[in-house]
């Protein structure tokens, strides 16, 4: 008698999804602050994490960053001193081509 109801609409792995993106020929669902830093990285350049905080308002874009990872997104990183500062600069290769 207690049958749970399950709303309309998408269910799933996939259910908070917004985006799909389709990268070297697998397909992603991102929700919004992934596609946003997925979008920059991707038109090229590189970019340091107050670069991404500042531009997308995101707080903490490394956290971001490290579910896009975990995705199977291929996001490269290279540590930069500047300054008698070390941080990272963030890219994917071959995305200057996209935009």
């Amino acid at each position: 008698m207690n049958q749970k109801q399950h709303a309309p609409g998408a269910q799933g792995k996939h259910a908070g999804a917004f985006y799909q993106v389709l990268y070297k020929g697998k397909e992603f669902y991102l929700n919004n602050n992934e596609f946003r830093v997925f979008s920059m990285l991707i038109c090229g350049g590189q970019w340091a994490t107050f670069d991404i905080a500042e531009r997308l308002n995101i707080p903490d874009p490394r956290s971001t960053i490290r579910y896009i990872r975990k995705m199977g997104i291929d996001v490269a990183d290279v540590w930069v001193h500047e300054n008698k500062m070390r941080f990272k600069r963030y890219f994917i290769h071959g995305g200057d081509s996209v935009c």
